[in-house]
């Protein structure tokens, strides 16, 4: 399983390092929409553990194509209003609550 380090880098603007489990160190910029985060009612508060969520979920993908093959892998910039159009369940499914499943 890879190892998510998130680091605040401006208003809504995330750095990310990734480590997988072989040792294969990626870094990451992660841009969040302030609309976007209104739509999914997602507090400042609870924003940094969205990008985490969302970063462990593409990095689980990721791990799942280093091991298969497949080459799926974790964009350089995940800009999160675009992932909620390629993928629109994804972000709204993601538990950031308290007794959310």
């Amino acid at each position: 399983m890879s190892d998510v380090d998130v680091r605040a880098d401006g208003e809504h603007r995330y750095r990310a390092v990734i480590t997988t489990a072989e040792g294969r160190r990626t870094e990451h910029v992660v841009a969040c929409d302030e609309q976007l985060l209104a739509e999914l009612q997602v507090t400042a508060a609870e924003e940094p553990f969205l990008v985490r969520q969302v970063l462990d979920v593409l990095a689980r993908a990721a791990d799942a194509g280093e091991r298969d093959g497949s080459g799926a892998t974790v964009p350089e910039v995940v800009d999160l209003r675009e992932l909620d159009r390629q993928r629109p369940d994804l972000l709204a499914g993601l538990p950031l609550r308290r007794g959310t499943t």
